[in-house]
């Protein structure tokens, strides 16, 4: 038999034949984008939701979650079964005597219906419901790291494309410096080393913008992915909004409280310990006797015999004495599921707390770092053309126009990846706390810079948030208001 295996190890096994026709996902197949829109962060999340595979998992373990539910309550309803046997059947003796043929048809009705096991019924259902409750606390979960996953990079993209017009401008600017040392050398009043330092200045100010194309290029690609788009896709997005600081009117401690009481993932924990606990009661009950309730009905046709019918009621006692200590066991085991879970609860509550305090700082260290970035700016542009004129009647050298044409260029990027983690944090924050975007942290907050219309100094708007919060912990949101 030939297996294709291969003769030694090293060398690869899988056959042509084996490999499978890989399909791409349906909804990527069908998904059509604008490629003349620009499409805002809210407009992104909501092809994430309908296209990530990755809800769609979620979806599907909720829905098999809830079959279960329904499997454990089947357990209260009698069991209705049909049985029916044809038969023919023939003997012949070791002297050659033949019986005749016996033709014999027995259809039977048998019910069976559990009474009474102490309980154990409920508490299996008791766990599958919590199971239930987890389930749906995972599909948040995967919500908001989807929608997480899209923020950062929608606002990564955005940064990169400021980062290309940053690197473009300082090409330009290393141009202009190129131009100036042609001219003072023509002249007579630079030397060689004027030319090649600007000559290196341009290659190396070239070099950093190719390096920041091909960066663009990666993060579009993460942000179509997150999307659930091909990689290949082209989104248009609307410039970084950097004139604007984003707005946080609350304090830590009021989101720390807010994400024990709502984070998806700290609820699935305890829910998931409401299941064990659960299921340790189903194990301990599983013991205990019980009582079913038996019926039978019977006909059987026998060629020859006519026909015999057989009918049967009674109740059946079951009392387990001694299953090899596989109970003991048993409950060991679900117990120590009980204390797995409960250790892992409360690592999620230091995982969350810890990701709110951690999110919050990092979003105000951003923050105030905005404005010292911006006049870093304003200041080293003026600087820069103050330079580039006294360079050109011989005031400056080579070195202090290079010099300022860098700390321009360093200023900008500064300010740019100062706002990239603004945004990021305050995004990844509303994670944190168990929201999808952040509609509770300021009626002005400017987590999508493209429906940005307010502008410094101007008094708050009423600008709607990009996301709501998910549908369930909205409505007890709702409930819990006055």
């Amino acid at each position: 038999m030939n297996t294709h295996l291969p003769e030694h190890p090293g060398r690869e096994a899988a056959q042509l034949a084996d490999f499978y026709t890989i399909p791409a996902p349906t909804t990527v197949q069908k998904q059509q984008i604008d490629t003349g829109h620009e499409y805002s962060l809210a407009e992104l999340t909501t092809l994430a939701l309908s296209n990530n595979p990755q809800t769609h998992s979620a979806w599907a373990s909720l829905r098999a979650q809830a079959a279960s539910v329904g499997i454990l309550e089947a357990a209260w309803l009698p069991k209705l079964t049909l049985n029916a046997t044809a038969q023919q059947a023939q003997s012949t003796t070791s002297t050659g005597f033949s019986i005749p043929t016996q033709r014999i048809f027995a259809p039977n009705l048998s019910l069976s219906w559990l009474l009474y096991d102490f309980g154990q019924r409920e508490a299996g259902i008791s766990a599958a419901k919590a199971g239930l409750v987890a389930a749906r606390f995972a599909n948040d979960q995967t919500l908001q790291t989807v929608l997480a996953n899209v923020a950062t990079a929608y606002y990564q993209s955005l940064a990169d494309r400021v980062l290309v017009d940053v690197d473009k401008q300082s090409v330009k600017t290393a141009q202009k410096a190129l131009d100036a040392a042609q001219a003072r050398y023509r002249s007579g009043q630079a030397t060689i080393s004027d030319l090649y330092q600007a000559k290196a200045a341009l290659a190396q100010a070239e070099g950093t913008l190719a390096t920041a194309e091909q960066t663009r290029l990666q993060n579009e690609g993460a942000l179509a992915s997150a999307v659930g788009l091909p990689v290949d896709t082209r989104l248009r997005l609307a410039p970084l909004q950097t004139r604007i600081d984003p707005k946080l009117e609350a304090n830590v401690k009021s989101l720390l409280h807010s994400a024990i009481a709502q984070n998806p993932n700290l609820q699935n924990a305890q829910a998931q310990v409401a299941q064990a606990r659960a299921t340790l009661d189903q194990t301990e009950r599983a013991g205990m006797p019980s009582i079913s309730l038996g019926a039978n009905q019977g006909l059987r046709f026998q060629q020859s015999l006519g026909r015999t019918q057989t009918n049967s009621i009674g109740l059946t006692l079951s009392v387990p004495l001694f299953t090899g200590f596989n109970q003991h066991y048993q409950t060991a085991q679900a117990r120590a599921k009980l204390a797995e879970a409960e250790a892992n609860r409360d690592t999620t509550y230091q995982s969350t707390e810890l990701a709110v305090w951690q999110g919050y700082y990092a979003f105000r260290g951003a923050v105030v770092a905005i404005p010292s970035a911006r006049v870093q700016v304003e200041n080293a542009s003026e600087a820069l053309k103050a330079v580039q004129a006294q360079y050109k009647v011989g005031y400056a050298t080579i070195q202090d126009l290079l010099t300022a044409q860098s700390t321009l260029a360093t200023a900008e990027v500064t300010l740019a990846q100062n706002a990239l983690n603004a945004y990021t944090a305050l995004a990844k924050l509303g994670a944190a706390i168990g929201q999808l975007g952040s509609p509770m942290f300021s009626e002005h907050s400017l987590l999508d810079p493209t429906t940005a219309a307010v502008s410094e100094g101007a008094a708050p708007s009423d600008h709607q948030p990009d996301l709501a919060p998910t549908s369930h912990l909205y409505v007890q949101k709702e409930q819990s208001q006055p």
